[in-house]
Parts: C-alpha cells; structure tokens; sequence
C-alpha cells in the first residue's frame, strides 16, 4: 500500500524559468511586461487542478512528490528536466494538462543522471506500479533506463524533449532508445525547433528501435516547450499532457504520428491539433511535394510539345 499522503490542496504558483537537460545552461528569460495570453491560453488556465504534495522515503532522504487529478493508482509516474524542478512551467503544465483526465505522480529528482533513475525505483516500489514511465528532457533518459532495470514491466513511456544528443560534445544518446524491448510502447512529444533533438534524425532512430514508437511533433515548440506567441505556451504545455493522457489510455497501431501547431487568424489565434495519421506531418509534406513536382514536369513536358503532339495526346483530330 503507498503511504498515507497530505490533503490535496491548490498548486503553488509556478517558478520562472525553462527547463534544461544536464551539460547544457539554462535558455535565457526574458524581463519586463509579459504578453497578453491568447482566449485559448486563458480557458486552459482557469481549469482547477488539486495537487497533493508528500514525500517518499529515500535512503536516509525523502523524495518531493506530487500527485495530481483523480484516481487510486496513477496513470504515469513522471519527473522533470535538469535545469528546473517540479515547479518548472514545462513540467507543471504537462501535468496540469495531463491530470484533466488521468492522475499522475510527478517526483522531485537530483540533477545527476544515475542518481535519478535510482529515486525512480524508488518511487515505483513506494506506489507498487512501473507500468508507465515518464519525463522531460533529462528526466526522459532516466525514465527509459528504469524501464529497462530491476525486472521492471513497464508497458509505455511518455518522452517529452527527450534529448537525442547532448553533453559538451553533442554525443548520441539513441542506444538506450535501441535497447527498448518491443514489448514497451513508447510516446515521443518534441517540438521541432528543438536543438536536441533534430527531429529527421529522431524518425531514422525510431525506424531502428524495436519498441513500438508513437510521435508528437509541436511545431515551432524548442527544447523547453515553448513557442510564439509566448501568451499561448501554457495552453499548449497543457496539450501536449492532455494528449499523453489519451494516448495510454487508448491507441492505435496503425496510426502514429500527430502534430500539434498554432493557427493565427487575425488577432485571436487557436491551437490545432491534429488527428493520429499513419504517416508524420513531414513525410506527408514530403510526399505532396515530390507529386507536385511531378506534376509540374509533366506539365512543362506538355508545353513543350509541338502543336500536333499535343492535339494527340488530347484526343483531337
């Protein structure tokens, strides 16, 4: 049974800042009047969202802890980057996102890799659950490691920014990726100006992998999950926790791949996400261009033919 927790309360208010993966400094903050958020931003933050805070025993420490939304047992055990803690906004909104329709436990770990895949099993064995695992840039390769230590039967991990390459000489992190069995289903949520994580090179890698891989590609989204305008960030790191929520409770085989993006239509924008394709938003570009490109050298094929030629073809006499 897991220990006995504190009342639920209110979450704090957020701390400033982005969260950042080990062996890289934190992205700048910016000062001064913040943008006004977007209608879409102020409807997501208005939702309630009760957090219980406690502690988990943890050698001759405790662990900070926090579980949000309803349930006896949580849907994901969670945890967050290196450059910021549980308060960090693109860990909280994820959750908050996320406790909309499933609970989730997210725990406060130590900056030091190794040391925050142990707290992991330590969290696992408090709650008497591994079957989903998850985590924010650092907290994302500690949570795959877990995975795949002490006999675990973890079933699916949610990776959000996890960071492919990394450290001071942009070495690969894919091999623990590789070593993913195939009976682990894996939701990789990345936006596509992440520095760490080139999303061409995270496809060919998912290619590779045995495990099963589902991806969410936000666009425009860097390594700490924000993206222009600033006013809707929050609204969107809620998103992207409300779709990982959904997606282990239900998902297909044949469809992996969605996107999430910010239509701007005058002065109010709107968030878009799209329906689970069989085919990422890339390869479909790809693939229109390439017919496009077809069609056009048909075309000027065409124009160049002489005038009986294409009287011919056209089925005139």
């Amino acid at each position: 049974m897991a220990k006995k927790r504190k009342p639920r309360r209110k979450a704090d208010d957020a701390a400033p800042g982005i969260d950042q993966d080990d062996n890289h400094p934190p992205e700048p903050t910016t000062t001064g009047e913040q943008p006004k958020p977007s209608e879409e931003a102020t409807e997501q933050e208005i939702i309630e969202i009760n957090v219980e805070h406690f502690t988990i025993p943890y050698n001759d420490k405790t662990i900070p802890s926090e579980i949000r939304g309803e349930g006896e047992v949580p849907a994901l055990i969670w945890t967050h980057g290196a450059g910021g803690g549980l308060a960090a906004p693109a860990a909280s909104e994820f959750a908050n996102g996320f406790a909309e329709s499933s609970a989730i436990l997210s725990f406060q770990g130590s900056m030091n890799l190794p040391s925050r895949t142990k707290m992991f099993h330590a969290v696992m064995e408090h709650e008497k659950f591994d079957t989903a695992l998850g985590g924010r840039s650092m907290g994302a390769r500690a949570a795959v490691m877990a995975a795949t230590q002490q006999d675990r039967q973890t079933k699916a991990l949610v990776l959000v920014s996890f960071p492919l390459v990394g450290g001071k000489k942009n070495d690969s992190r894919e091999q623990i990726l590789l070593n993913l069995p195939e009976s682990v289903d894996v939701l990789f949520i990345s936006g596509d100006h992440d520095s760490m994580c080139n999303l061409e090179q995270l496809m060919e890698v998912i290619q590779r992998m045995k495990a099963k891989c589902w991806l969410v590609t936000v666009k425009g989204a860097d390594h700490g999950m924000s993206w222009k305008p600033n006013g809707s960030v929050a609204a969107m790191r809620r998103k992207t926790g409300a779709v990982a929520a959904e997606w282990l409770k239900s998902r297909e085989d044949g469809n992996r791949y969605c996107s999430l993006s910010w239509d701007k239509d005058g002065k109010i924008g709107e968030m878009r996400c799209t329906d689970w394709l069989a085919s990422s938003p890339a390869q479909i570009e790809a693939t229109e261009d390439s017919a496009q490109r077809v069609a056009n050298k048909a075309e000027a094929t065409e124009d160049d033919e002489p005038p009986a030629v294409k009287k011919r073809r056209r089925g005139k006499t």
